[in-house]
């Protein structure tokens, strides 16, 4: 079979993604047209003016909050150099061509959907983007000064986690790999001791939350597939490529990734390839044999042992100082026959 040319492979599937988003974009544009009614600006008029916004799990979160009266929100348009990024985000790898395809309709489109964000605890003048990096980039790409933002107020700081989560979850897979680096980041931060604690602090289960974190064992080579190919290379083969990286090696594994890939390998066929090669790589178990040695009188004086690999052992009770000498003396002239030497 001819190997898959990689780029030509990318690029394929990178004009794929756009023709999808282009028509989710249309759709998406059309909704957003009738819901302004007349006005230019999601942002025009009161802050108290209804907008529309996308459905998903990070509105309907949004929603949960502030209808408990936890949070509450405002609509302003903010200096984009005084918007901090999410330090939580969830998302870390960001494709750019998607930022070019976003850069590409902002300025033919506008800013349709404001960007989710809170106020910064100590500096008023800034805002912290929870949501909406894709939408910042293309700002900057664009040279534009300002970015439209739905302010929360309220927040606790893992929040900014799930939130974030939840909005690059709704509008494109995410990757095992965001995920790895996102619970990563929760670590590091302080938010979580163990895997146990943050296991609890993002409700998955304690082995998954190893799992994922394995990943980033991988090699930054493996883990680009990972981030290119969300689909393909999901939390179970994902894992199956960390096993199978310890035993085979960076080269082998790249090679099983690019099969992967190109050959659309299930995660029982990519275990089974695992499983293989660790059978193959065990090292042979070495069986021993063992002679009981008795007296005259059928009592045991001990044994004498005999490994596969050629080792001997023998370890005998004689009571009798010359019978022992006379044997450690058979012995020498026996070492010294194959060439060794005693001492």
């Amino acid at each position: 079979m001819a190997k898959k040319n990689f780029s030509a492979a990318l690029n394929a599937g990178v004009a794929r993604d756009q023709k999808l988003r282009d028509e989710v974009v249309s759709s998406r544009f059309d909704r957003v047209e009738a819901a302004l009614g007349g006005r230019t600006t999601l942002l025009d008029a009161s802050t108290d003016q209804p907008r529309s916004e996308e459905p998903g799990p990070a509105n309907s979160y949004v929603e949960t909050l502030e209808k408990t009266g936890k949070v509450k929100s405002t609509y302003a348009p903010w200096a984009i150099d005084k918007i901090d990024d999410n330090p939580l985000n969830s998302r870390t790898v960001y494709r750019e061509e998607l930022i070019s395809a976003r850069a590409a309709s902002m300025a033919k489109d506008g800013q349709l959907i404001p960007a989710l964000a809170a106020r910064h605890p100590t500096d008023p003048e800034r805002a912290i983007l929870i949501d909406g990096h894709y939408r910042k980039q293309g700002a900057l790409r664009n040279r534009a000064h300002t970015l439209d933002l739905k302010l929360l107020d309220g927040l606790e700081a893992i929040d900014f986690y799930r939130l974030a989560r939840a909005a690059n979850n709704e509008r494109e897979q995410e990757t095992v790999l965001d995920v790895a680096l996102g619970y990563k980041k929760l670590l590091d931060e302080g938010y979580a001791k163990t895997n146990d604690d943050l296991a609890l602090l993002v409700e998955e289960g304690k082995t998954k939350v190893s799992k994922t974190l394995a990943i980033l064992d991988l090699p930054s080579s493996i883990q680009e597939f990972i981030s290119l190919y969300p689909q393909q290379l999901g939390i179970n083969i994902s894992y199956e490529l960390t096993l199978y990286f310890k035993v085979a090696g960076e080269s082998r594994t790249r090679e099983l990734v690019q099969r992967i890939v190109d050959e659309g390998l299930s995660f029982l066929k990519v275990k089974a390839i695992r499983e293989a090669l660790s059978q193959e790589r065990a090292p042979r178990r070495t069986f021993s044999r063992q002679y009981k040695v008795s007296g005259a009188d059928g009592s045991s004086i001990g044994a004498i042992k005999e490994w596969g690999n050629g080792n001997i052992q023998v370890s005998l009770a004689l009571n009798d100082a010359e019978r022992a000498e006379a044997y450690i003396e058979a012995l020498k002239r026996l070492l010294t026959e194959d060439g060794h030497k005693t001492s």
